[in-house]
């Protein structure tokens, strides 16, 4: 049997749609299950040792590429596919991939339920990770056991990053913290003086203590005076895994290397504003979800405000304490 996922991004979905492969190995043990991302996130897909082949879409290629990834998908003669993106670029891919069976995710958007099968439609308002879950209790009639990630780092390239710690000056004995201040998005995004604040109080409690600034180009702002390490932009997306698996715990908001290290077994306190916590927030035991109750929460990005309240009143203090629980 050979099956298709689709979900071409974002960072985030791409690590939370990760537990539907080790659900479809579960019940098809040897099915060849290939995923389709975009060139972006690729190295995201090559750390799922679970995926048997990718297909890479470049995001930029237009109309040509779009049409070569249907001509690739067709020539695959797949048998399942499985639309965990459930948009309108996907959803024509979906329909003519020439496959047996052609679903989607519940909550699919922008017409795409006309091209595909939405399973389990009232689902939509389930976390993530669970309504990408559903499609195999569809393909199966079997209820899907609790969400397994399997996130593995090739050897090489963990001593990669186990390279980039050590040349700045982190052994692997330190006591270390992951601090990702870059987010998609305003209403996600933690005052940058609360993250100045928080820094200050940690160095001061933990004398010993080293902390990583991870992210992309320009996240580290004005951290720079901090006495923290800036790591943004500089690692590749396997070896920010290693750095973030050396971590002791990672704090930012509802963002990529957040949900990598909640997929790690890493423990994270999530600081959530506008994004629905019902809907993206890391499944897993290890993670403190700070969130403050506010009439317009979660907004989604229809922001009313300037201010950002549901962010702002999240303190250091508080943010110092559930990271506390992890260090003593």
């Amino acid at each position: 049997m050979k099956i298709l996922i689709i979900k071409p991004s974002s960072f985030g979905d791409i690590i939370q749609a990760n537990p539907t492969l080790a659900a479809l190995k579960k019940e098809y043990p040897d099915a060849e299950i290939s995923w389709l991302v975009f060139d972006r996130w690729a190295d995201i897909v090559s750390l799922f040792p679970d995926v048997d082949h990718m297909i890479v879409w470049k995001r930029d290629g237009g109309i040509k590429e779009y049409i070569r990834i249907i001509r690739q998908i067709r020539r695959e003669k797949f048998d399942i596919v499985i639309d965990l993106q459930g948009l309108a670029r996907t959803a024509p891919i979906v329909m003519l991939s020439g496959a047996k069976k052609k679903i989607g995710v519940p909550g699919l958007k922008e017409g795409s339920w006309l091209l595909m099968e939405e399973v389990f439609p009232e689902s939509r308002s389930m976390n993530a990770v669970y309504r990408s879950l559903e499609t195999v209790r569809f393909l199966t009639g079997q209820k899907t056991s609790e969400p397994r990630f399997n996130v593995t780092v090739p050897a090489s390239i963990e001593e990669e990053g186990k390279d980039i710690l050590s040349e700045a000056g982190i052994r692997a004995s330190d006591q270390l913290i992951g601090i990702v201040p870059g987010v998609r998005g305003k209403a996600k995004e933690w005052p940058i003086g609360h993250y100045s604040k928080l820094l200050n109080m940690l160095f001061a409690k933990y004398n010993e203590l080293k902390i990583v600034i991870l992210g992309g180009d320009g996240d580290f702002y004005v951290l720079q005076e901090s006495g923290a390490v800036n790591l943004c932009g500089k690692t590749s997306l396997g070896q920010l895994a290693t750095i973030l698996k050396a971590c002791r715990v990672v704090t930012g908001g509802d963002t990529g290397p957040v949900h990598m290290a909640a997929s790690l077994g890493v423990p994270v306190v999530v600081m959530f504003g506008g994004s629905d916590v019902q809907e993206t927030a890391p499944v897993t035991p290890a993670a403190t979800i700070l969130k403050k109750d506010f009439s317009c929460s979660p907004c989604r990005g229809r922001v009313t405000c300037t201010d950002y309240p549901c962010l702002s009143t999240i303190t250091p203090d508080e943010v110092l304490n559930a990271i506390s629980r992890w260090l003593e």
